[in-house]
């Protein structure tokens, strides 16, 4: 995919990997429509600074609503969207917490927002790519209790079953995706240094220069990526359970249930 001319939609642009990808794609794309948690004024120098046309548009994804609000605010700014990066995240906390919705947080900010915005841009898209992380591969889905509700919570946990959530439901959907049209692939863009890795392990990472580098390599490889998943640049297995389509429907019907209040079923494809 050429880059040139194109529409492309970053979520968590403001921080690490997105902000560095942000910077990175600037100026070389057609609209690049940025989404952060700040309101504008908070990021207004960032944005400033970046060159080409950009469009800032502000969402806490700690409540539903605004995820909603964020996709008819990217419906109104473009017509189209030939990109869309789900990168937004946030580490699992050392106690469980809520969102706005009651779910538990870091499964809505990680997950749900993919959901929601791979569902309600799904008509302007013509490529999604989902960030995961290398972490969901040892994991397992318990679909009786997304959230950890019964005791096991731990904050690796909450993060891990987070992307293996996204990996499964981008399998999902690439299957009922026209791949001449649309595709979607997840990948893990390394480990780099952030805030989020920070919190949860002990570890020094790459550069978000680095992960950014290899977010633009996957977005615009030529060939077909749909279902597929990447390990930094390499195509890869992922965690079985996300392959297995009684896991991917059972995960679909419960997302379903968790959005249901805010009116998004994504099983309409």
């Amino acid at each position: 995919m050429e880059l040139a001319n194109r529409t492309v939609v970053l979520t968590g642009a403001t921080d690490g990997i997105g902000r560095a990808t942000a910077v990175r794609l600037a100026g070389r794309v057609g609209h690049l429509v940025l989404h952060g948690p700040q309101p504008h004024a908070a990021v207004a120098d960032f944005v400033q600074t970046l060159p080409g046309r950009v469009t800032y548009l502000s969402a806490d994804f700690d409540h539903l609503d605004q995820i909603a609000g964020l996709a008819a605010d990217v419906r109104q700014a473009t017509d189209r969207v030939d990109l869309l990066v789900n990168n937004a995240g946030r580490p699992g906390t050392p106690r469980r917490e809520l969102s706005a919705d009651g779910i538990e947080a870091t499964l809505q900010i990680n997950y749900l927002s993919t959901v929601m915005l791979s569902t309600s841009l799904r008509d302007r898209g013509s490529r999604i790519v989902n960030m995961a992380s290398a972490t969901h591969a040892t994991e397992h889905l318990d679909l009786t209790d997304l959230g950890l509700a019964r005791g096991n919570y731990a904050a690796i946990t909450a993060y891990a079953r987070s992307k293996l959530a996204i990996v499964t439901y981008t399998c999902w959907l690439a299957a009922r995706l026209d791949a001449a049209t649309s595709e979607a692939a997840s990948m893990h863009p390394g480990v780099i240094r952030s805030s989020l890795l920070a919190s949860m392990f002990s570890i020094e990472g790459q550069s978000p220069e680095h992960g950014a580098a290899n977010v633009e390599y996957v977005a615009t490889l030529p060939g077909e990526i749909n279902g597929r998943y990447f390990e930094e640049r390499e195509p890869s297995r992922p965690n079985p359970e996300a392959e297995d389509p009684a896991v991917q429907d059972g995960l679909l019907e419960r997302t379903a249930e968790l959005l249901a209040p805010i009116g998004v079923d994504p099983r309409q494809v």
